[in-house]
């Protein structure tokens, strides 16, 4: 595995620019995550791979937005984000990578398996299933991942705005790469982080706390949260800051 670019000298705050991708000539396929969950970076364009097969893990993209999949050889996804309980994956493979895996890969690695038996080759989840197909109904009376997305980046960019005007709390992604779907933020006292935490609790908003290796808050807003859930979470940060600022 070769690392084709990091931006950890600026500690995972933007995602690399096409021109700074070095890409091995004889590089079998490229890898990337367009959305990346902890830092709340997302990559603000599909890379160009020079031919080479892109491979993409879209768990936190998947179903927000309309998706380009001719760009891609493979995109895989878990369902606990936006289509429905964990245990559920999505594959989709272009059609000329399939039955090319390497001698030995077991059948339920080898995607051809899948492909020859209509994905059914094994008892699948059903109950994800059939969460996932009332989901698809859901966006499909929604007006589809056109509306989707609309509803998304208002999310987004109210809060962000919210962040951004306050004198309490700090995002620190650039804005061309900040994600739709997981927005970190801290506190300029982190002393107060445990204090917003059992306030917002009280609140009825929960899971706000940031990943372990980050810290501060991270608030996720996938497709399930609605903006009023998001307007309810800015209203409690604005009132917090009116109080603890």
């Amino acid at each position: 595995m070769k690392i084709a670019a990091s931006t950890a000298d600026t500690k995972f705050t933007r995602a690399p620019v096409q021109d700074e991708l070095a890409l091995s000539a004889d590089a079998a396929y490229v890898h990337y995550t367009p959305n990346e969950t902890i830092e709340g970076v997302e990559f603000p364009y599909v890379p160009e791979t020079a031919g080479k097969p892109l491979a993409a893990d879209m768990s936190s993209t998947i179903l927000s937005r309309p998706i380009d999949i001719s760009r891609y050889g493979v995109i895989y996804a878990g369902a606990q984000k936006n289509v429905g309980p964990a245990g559920l994956t999505i594959l989709i493979v272009r059609e000329d990578l399939v039955g090319q895996a390497m001698p030995g890969t077991p059948a339920m690695f080898n995607y051809k398996t899948h492909v020859d038996a209509d994905s059914m080759y094994n008892t699948p989840p059903t109950y994800a299933w059939y969460l996932a197909g009332l989901v698809f109904q859901w966006l499909k009376r929604l007006g589809g991942l056109e509306a989707m997305a609309a509803i998304n980046e208002r999310k987004a960019r109210a809060l962000y705005a919210a962040i951004d005007g306050s004198g309490l709390y700090a995002n620190p992604v650039e804005p061309p790469c900040r994600s739709w779907m997981n927005i970190p933020f801290t506190l300029a006292n982190p002393q107060l982080d445990a204090i917003f935490l059992a306030e917002a609790k009280k609140a009825g908003l929960v899971t706000l706390k940031g990943h372990r290796s980050v810290g501060g808050m991270r608030a996720s807003i996938y497709n399930a949260m609605p903006e009023e859930g998001v307007q309810t979470l800015i209203a409690f940060m604005q009132e917090f800051e009116r109080r603890h600022g």
